[in-house]
């Protein structure tokens, strides 16, 4: 197939994005050559380059335009459980799980890739930067509000809580097929739908032993 040249600099931009994301998620960073990037999105490597001219630009534009769709939902879900004043822990994790399922469990294949990409980037450290920047102002939000939930004056527990919802979540929504493995193919972890309501009890559980420790 030609290269598309008669394709608009926008439209030209998101191809790119998306065949990143697809290749990064598959891949990783490091184990997806940009060239590879410009021939699965249909485009000159000029072109990638054009709009970025580093694989770091490229990499956190990948990260970034989701992360507001995310944030956002989590936020809202903080908010309406601040305002129910709920004491409810198990509520206050799916406000903070539930918005990442519902959108790589829509069947939206471009956010299952952003899941895995999330999961990839969490645990290196070369790329944790980015995650700093477009998550954890949210995550303070939520680790401060289960430290008043708590009634506490120090923020260590509640933080720790946090990055441990993070880890058991994205652990779960990664592609990881260790489920598959272990179980030698009695079970299956494809969909992360059916495994949800056992990570929420293990999360809720996990974080009531840690908040009262």
């Amino acid at each position: 197939m030609a290269k598309a040249s008669t394709r608009s600099s926008g439209a030209a931009r998101i191809a790119i994005l998306d065949a990143a994301e697809e290749l990064f998620a598959q891949f990783g960073f490091d184990g997806a050559p940009v060239r590879e990037i410009a021939k699965r999105a249909n485009v000159a490597l000029s072109l990638v380059t054009y709009h970025f001219p580093s694989k770091e630009q490229l990499i956190e534009e990948v990260v970034t335009r989701r992360s507001d769709v995310l944030n956002a939902a989590r936020r809202e879900q903080l908010r309406k459980f601040v305002l129910e004043d709920s004491r409810d822990l198990t509520k206050f994790v799916e406000a903070f799980t539930k918005p990442f399922l519902n959108l790589i469990g829509s069947g939206d294949e471009h956010w299952r890739n952003y899941g895995e990409i999330i999961a990839q980037t969490a645990y290196a450290t070369k790329y944790s930067s980015v995650l700093t920047v477009h998550f954890d102002q949210t995550a303070r939000m939520f680790s401060d509000t289960l430290r008043d939930l708590y009634g506490q004056s120090d923020s260590e527990k509640a933080i720790r809580a946090i990055v441990f919802c993070i880890s058991v979540m994205l652990g779960m929504f990664a592609s990881t097929r260790r489920v598959e493995a272990i179980s030698e193919g009695r079970y299956h972890s494809a969909d992360p739908n059916e495994s949800y309501p056992l990570m929420l009890k293990f999360i809720t559980g996990g974080i009531e032993r840690v908040m009262t420790a």
